[in-house]
């Protein structure tokens, strides 16, 4: 039985969902890594900013203008940015691991049926 068409219509159906929780599993983790590197900038940006005196100028970014705002303001700013994506990112990371798990659980099952499809075919 090498052509999937060849298997019954439930390890076809588990063989599908199969690659459906890999592709959003492979989504999940990129878009992991996308707020995990947001978050290092915005860490980065802290620590920089916590370098300046009271009196440096500071600007942020706001659309295509940068504005001048206080010190106080802006690490207020990063540290709710920062919050914000440390909570996408533990929330993208419960995720992962429901999906690995999830895709653990299918490839022990497909690879069940597989075995019990081979020792029926060579009895």
């Amino acid at each position: 039985m090498s052509s999937i068409e060849q298997l019954p219509p439930r390890v076809q159906q588990q063989l599908a969902r199969l690659a459906q929780v890999q592709e959003m599993l492979s989504n999940i983790v990129a878009r992991r890594q996308q707020w995990e590197a947001e978050l290092r900038e915005v860490e980065s940006a802290i620590n920089e900013l916590n370098k300046v005196s009271e009196d440096t100028p500071v600007y942020k970014s706001v659309g295509m203008l940068l504005i001048r705002t206080d010190k106080s303001s802006a690490l207020a700013d990063l540290t709710d940015k920062k919050e914000t994506i440390d909570l996408r990112i533990k929330t993208l990371q419960r995720q992962e691991g429901l999906l690995k798990k999830q895709l653990d659980d299918l490839k022990k099952r497909v690879s069940d049926e597989l075995s019990k499809l081979r020792g029926s075919s060579g009895a």
